[in-house]
């Protein structure tokens, strides 16, 4: 279906826009496009729009947009650069996306607190020296938090909900990453812990600073699960991709735990849940879903461990594992970074005739291809976690 720009249709998807005070730019989209990119053509070798990283933004000149339903478009931004003032547009136009890599050299103070942005993801990269002061809603946001989480404060409001995914290293015999101290963030009462697969684990010795946490949600490699205990009242506990799961307290340490999922854990810990879960039953019964599913053996964790194709039906899981072992081996021979794109295509292009593709499904693919776009070929031809993700965007039609 065509976009819309004040009410009128544009078949052909080609538009001139004045994205900043200089010449127009012109943005081509195609059928079903949601998201926009935008950044240097340095950092952004396939982005939808391109400036320089520090150009002053005119982010109004989005206003006319919509889509055929008369929602605001685009849904999602991409922005890599250093113009913060999407905030203060958001404070008159909704969005419901936006991921942010600033590229900053010096600190900032952004006010935040009236933008109205339901999911916000802040990339915070190694090597920049500016630092973020960041005031957020009292409600309302969703925000996520990925990389050097020590280059950003959040000095008022709360998130409702507020995911890290730290900057951990490729080698899970590292010494564990130790989370920095949280400020204000510290009072959320749902938080998600993220890390990748086979990485260096993120121990759990700082999680007590999060007094408040009442649902927590982990993700891959981490260590002293002992520390757990402490946190008695969370109601809701979910684990998953764990292979370590020797220090995991009792079920019974959390008495007022409404909800549990364990999903590709280790085996003999998945069935010591299990049999929890049952004797749990017989004393109080579980006021909202629980599981333990996805029990792995040792050989799964050393073959397959972090593909997210783990919980599909068998058959898609075939093609899945299929199409990904042939991504890993081009980009292995990869030598040039059109030719790490071409695997990432193929790979993202090959469920385009997969009927059904669910949104579950859809994200697991996205996150297949972060995985990809983390191994050390691709890593050394310069790829970016963005790049990456708009290849994905790109060349998907579910």
């Amino acid at each position: 279906m065509p976009l819309l720009i004040d009410g009128t249709p544009h078949e052909d998807g080609i538009f001139t826009l004045q994205l900043t005070s200089g010449a127009p730019h012109r943005l081509k989209t195609s059928p079903g496009q949601g998201s926009l990119s935008l950044g240097p053509e340095k950092l952004l070798k396939t982005a939808d729009l391109r400036l320089p990283v520090d150009a002053c933004v005119l982010w109004h000149c989005f206003d006319p947009f919509a889509t055929p339903a008369g929602s605001p478009w685009p849904r999602s931004f991409y922005y890599t650069g250093n113009d913060h003032g999407f905030f203060t547009w958001a404070q008159l136009r909704p969005i419901e996306n936006f991921s942010w890599y600033p590229q900053l050299q010096q600190d900032v103070h952004i006010d935040a607190s009236q933008s109205q942005i339901r999911e916000l993801s802040i990339h915070l990269q190694a090597g920049h020296q500016g630092h973020i002061h960041l005031k957020l809603p009292q409600q309302g946001m969703h925000l996520h938090l990925q990389g050097n989480l020590e280059q950003i404060t959040v000095t008022a409001g709360l998130p409702e909900s507020l995911s890290l995914s730290p900057a951990t290293s490729k080698n899970p015999a590292d010494k564990a990453f130790q989370l920095p101290d949280m400020g204000s963030l510290k009072q959320v009462g749902t938080l998600e812990l993220r890390n990748g697969a086979g990485k260096q684990a993120v121990s759990l010795q700082n999680l007590l600073q999060f007094s408040k946490l009442d649902s927590l949600s982990l993700w891959g490699n981490h260590s002293d699960l002992a520390q757990l205990s402490s946190c008695t009242q969370l109601r809701t506990l979910s684990l998953r991709f764990m292979r370590h799961l020797s220090e995991l307290p009792a079920l019974q340490v959390w008495p007022q735990l409404d909800s549990f999922i364990a999903y590709n854990v280790e085996e003999a810990a998945g069935k010591r849940l299990r049999q929890q879960l049952k004797e749990r039953t017989k004393s109080r019964p579980w006021a909202d879903y629980t599981s333990v599913s996805q029990l792995r053996k040792p050989e799964w964790w050393t073959k397959e461990y972090g593909r997210p194709f783990a919980g599909w039906a068998a058959a898609r899981a075939r093609i899945a594992h299929a199409a990904y072992d042939l991504a890993e081996q081009e980009i292995g021979a990869a030598s040039s970074l059109a030719h790490v794109q071409a695997a990432l295509t193929t790979f993202t292009a090959r469920f385009n005739t997969v009927k059904g593709i669910e949104t579950s499904e859809r994200e697991d693919l996205g996150l297949a291809v972060q995985q990809l776009a983390q191994l050390p070929a691709a890593l050394a031809l310069k790829l970016t976690h963005e790049q990456a993700g708009q290849w994905f965007d790109q060349n998907r039609d579910y």
